[in-house]
């Protein structure tokens, strides 16, 4: 009797650790889906911009003196934000046929930008925080754009497809800006 009850303990114990594992429909498209709003910059003059204005010092304004790796900052937290957000992936467990592929699609995203914010945008911010002209940060910039930009359109448009399919069938309440 005793082995029986100890049995059923530890059978619920490894079921409840089993599915504690596997996320819910909603948090699992949180983590593949939603967190490409970091990426909204990517493969844009937007964000190189963004990073030209991160260096903007103004004489008659001690605040805005910068320590000189400001825009290597930002291009730093959104690495560390993408391989933390890989390892979320990772980690997660598909609730379904549906969601291995929208894991897949959401690793194959983040790990196509990932690289391209280690070297290429690294190099860029470089450039920005050693105060080199918007001209020739801007013609970088291009050539990433030129480089990744279409091949991460259709990434990021094939992610957020299968998402929008994922969310109606599992009655998500999520708006696609529709």
């Amino acid at each position: 009797m005793k082995f029986n009850l100890l049995l059923s303990l530890t059978s619920l114990a490894v079921i409840l650790l089993i599915s504690c594992n596997r996320p819910s429909p909603d948090e699992f498209f949180q983590t593949t889906v939603l967190n490409t709003n970091i990426l909204n910059e990517f493969a844009s003059e937007r964000f190189a911009k963004s990073l030209l204005a991160e260096t903007v010092e103004f004489p008659d304004m001690p605040s805005t003196k910068n320590k000189g790796d400001e825009a290597q900052q930002i291009v730093d937290n959104k690495i560390a934000y993408i391989e933390q957000t890989i390892k979320k992936i990772e980690d997660s467990t598909a609730t379904d046929e549906d969601g291995k592929v929208l894991k897949e699609k959401a690793l194959d995203l983040f790990k196509f930008v990932l690289p391209v914010y280690q070297k290429e945008y690294k190099n860029l911010a470089l450039m920005c925080d050693q105060k080199k002209s918007e001209e020739e940060v801007m013609a970088e910039s291009e050539k990433i754009i030129a480089t990744y930009g279409s091949a991460y359109e259709e990434k990021y448009v094939t992610l957020l497809t299968l998402g929008q399919d994922y969310a109606e069938k599992h009655s998500l309440n999520v708006s696609f800006g529709n």
